[in-house]
């Protein structure tokens, strides 16, 4: 019994250090012409990649598509520390059949067809180097250091799209708001909302530096507002708001804070319930 715990252990370590390697460096061209390479491109340049896999006539892929595009533009389309690919897993997809995929659900991130090399981009992942491929849509979440999370699948929006923002955040990449939108503002600073993520109350902290009117919007990932905590003049110093979550579904949130003309934004996540 002792030989076969041992022999047991030395299986499961030698499956969980397979799974753990770096993903392989690979070369794509998307349906535009626009070359990629995954190292030099992106992960050296310490940005997080994440690689949707599908195929043009994919019921399930179709569904998940127009959310996952919102999901692209939420993490800046490319611009900051996160990009996005489309890659079809289907060997007669061209570049024509991608196209009108992407046409058809408004997808805006790159996408690679069987014609720029989306077969050798596939193929570590459908051999199981990094788990067992269960099916499309797949999605892999790969980090600057070259690590590969790969264990989402279907195409339940609810459920899929905050996992793999989840994955994104784990990669260590930061929000767009987290670097776009913090500047230094003359008329308040010291901008904190805690906790976070928050169950049920969180308290936005901050500190003006000469009377002001304030307007605090709570909004969804859709750019929705769902929540004013506050709007109304404030004194100088240190201010405390509580931000009442009580009501908002589980996921990702953003606090908009307006001080006269100056505007900054913080992102937080509510907790879902066991």
């Amino acid at each position: 019994m002792k030989k076969l715990r041992n022999t047991f252990f030395v299986f499961a370590l030698s499956i969980s250090m397979a799974f753990s390697q770096t993903v392989p460096d690979f070369t794509m061209v998307d349906t535009h012409g626009n070359t990629h390479q995954l190292y030099e491109d992106y992960l050296d340049k310490d940005k997080t990649v994440v690689l949707e896999f599908f195929w043009v006539n994919c019921g399930i892929c179709q569904n998940l598509a127009p959310h996952f595009q919102e999901l692209y533009v939420d993490w800046g389309e490319g611009q900051n520390d996160v990009e996005f690919f489309g890659v079809t897993i289907m060997a007669g997809d061209n570049d024509s059949d991608v196209q009108g995929y992407d046409n058809q659900f408004g997808i805006t991130y790159p996408s690679i067809s069987a014609d720029g090399g989306a077969g050798d981009v596939f193929a570590p992942f459908d051999d199981g180097d990094f788990g067992f491929h269960e099916g499309t849509p797949a999605v892999a979440v790969i980090s600057p250091d070259g690590t590969v999370q790969y264990d989402i699948f279907g195409g339940v929006p609810s459920s899929v799209i905050p996992l793999v923002e989840q994955q994104i955040i784990d990669s260590g990449a930061r929000h767009p708001s987290e670097i776009t939108n913090v500047i230094e503002a003359e008329t308040f600073n010291e901008l904190i909302i805690s906790p976070n993520p928050v169950r049920d109350i969180a308290y936005l902290s901050f500190n003006l530096n000469e009377p002001a009117d304030i307007d605090i919007q709570v909004i969804n990932i859709l750019g929705q507002p769902v929540i004013q905590p506050f709007s109304g003049n404030r004194y100088p110093g240190y201010h405390q708001i509580e931000i009442n979550a009580e009501r908002l579904h589980p996921g990702t949130y953003f606090i908009r804070i307006t001080v006269n003309d100056t505007i900054q934004t913080l992102r937080f996540a509510k907790y879902r319930q066991p």
